[in-house]
């Protein structure tokens, strides 16, 4: 998050070139879409599959949540293995692991079978994604590093999106196991292309060969690498940073339509500017991203956050209105949607590149508990009947230690010197 690079946080190796940079940055794009799909199938299969199976939908609920266990029990426990066995490795037996859980969501005959490979397909996400953006910081040049990560971070809202338009298709006529087995057999296809082309992609040796001569330590066990001497108070700041954020995004995302409802827009309406909240994410991300690069993150930060304050003050002023509301939650989108998804690549100004799966799946864990606690917390004020704007004015306070943490990593810096 420093606006300075970390000693060990070194560029591509030379021997990476431009074309390999791009093929990968290609095939990370890939599948990041494909596991946005994933995650984005399930609740559009339910409605069509509760009736089936004489279910009511509300039965689907541990299954829809088992992938966002799953995702945090895999960036927790298993991501850090890429800084220790290697990224190459366990990117790719991650990705054998989604397509085979995926391939299984299809063979599920009761909801308890599902939520079994919902969860593998989660463990195996949180395993993936965080190796996939640490291979990519290896091999793009640092200065173009924030917006290739966070461009390849984009696929999966866009892949989250699609499922929408690509579940219907897949269906029809083929009954529901077909969105699930088409995807699985292109993600075994995407496993043998990914392994086939990273074996010809120099990088640097594995740390834990390097680490074989020194004395072991506690931080040499891969998850708790980020929590050791020098990096523990940029992790604990860094990880909350993404817990309240995610906090924020959670508790909009899910809560949003019905609170609009309630102030009298229409079903339609509703969805749509639903949607305008993730298209404003794409954006800030992008956006955010270019900041990153050019060194100037405290900064891009705390103005993002500053502006979505006063948007969601703004919300509770201003009536309800299909444009001024649109182009409001445009605005908060682009500053909580953009941070969440341009985070991960903060990391990798922020840790050496030996530690960088560690700490993106650490931070990912955290953020996990923050995407439970935001739903959770938006339905204690639906339950309490508060009005849209004491909703809006509510969301200030996770924002506001969004902001604090920021703070936090500046004054840190002042102290320590350069992170």
């Amino acid at each position: 998050m420093s606006d300075a690079a970390v000693p060990g946080a070194e560029p591509a190796p030379p021997s990476a070139t431009m074309m390999q940079a791009v093929i990968v940055g290609l095939l990370s794009f890939v599948i990041m879409m494909i596991d946005g799909y994933d995650i984005g199938a399930m609740p559009v299969i339910v409605p069509h599959l509760a009736p089936l199976w004489g279910e009511e939908p509300a039965v689907f609920g541990p299954a829809l949540s088992a992938v966002v266990i799953g995702l945090g029990v895999g960036a927790f426990l298993f991501a850090p293995l890429g800084d220790r066995l290697g990224r190459r490795t366990t990117t790719v037996v991650s990705l054998a692991v989604i397509s085979f859980a995926t391939l299984g969501t299809a063979w599920s005959q009761t909801v308890g079978q599902l939520f079994w490979w919902r969860l593998l397909t989660g463990t195996g996400l949180g395993a993936c994604l965080p190796n996939v953006l640490a291979i990519l910081a290896q091999v793009v040049p640092a200065e173009r590093r924030a917006s290739a990560m966070t461009i390849v971070a984009c696929g999966i809202p866009l892949g989250a999106a699609g499922a929408g338009l690509i579940v219907p298709w897949l269906t029809a006529g083929r009954g529901w196991q077909a969105a699930f087995t088409v995807p699985a057999l292109l993600m075994f296809g995407v496993t043998a292309l990914v392994a086939l082309y990273l074996a010809r992609v120099p990088m640097p040796e594995a740390p834990a060969r390097a680490a074989r001569t020194r004395r072991w330590h506690w931080t040499d066990i891969p998850v708790l690498a980020p929590l050791g001497e020098g990096y523990l108070l940029r992790t604990a700041i860094f990880s909350g940073l993404f817990c309240f954020n995610a906090l924020t995004m959670y508790m909009l995302a899910s809560w949003l339509p019905t609170i609009l409802r309630q102030s009298g827009f229409t079903f339609e309406n509703s969805a749509l500017l639903a949607s305008v909240v993730q298209i404003g994410g794409l954006f800030g991300g992008l956006i955010l991203a270019t900041q990153i690069d050019r060194h100037r993150t405290i900064g891009a930060l705390l103005a993002g956050y500053a502006l979505v304050s006063l948007c969601l003050v703004a919300l509770a002023l201003v009536a309800p209105g299909f444009v001024p509301w649109g182009a409001i939650l445009l605005l908060i989108g682009m500053g909580v949607g953009g941070a969440h998804i341009a985070l991960p690549a903060v990391a990798a100004n922020i840790y050496p590149v030996t530690m960088l799966s560690a700490a993106i799946g650490l931070a990912v864990t955290v953020a996990r508990l923050g995407a439970m606690a935001g739903p959770m917390a938006g339905a204690a004020l639906i339950g309490a009947s508060a009005s849209a704007s004491v909703f809006f004015l509510a969301l200030l306070l996770p924002v506001g230690c969004c902001v604090l943490c920021v703070i936090a990593f500046a004054r840190a810096r002042l102290a320590t010197g350069p992170a």
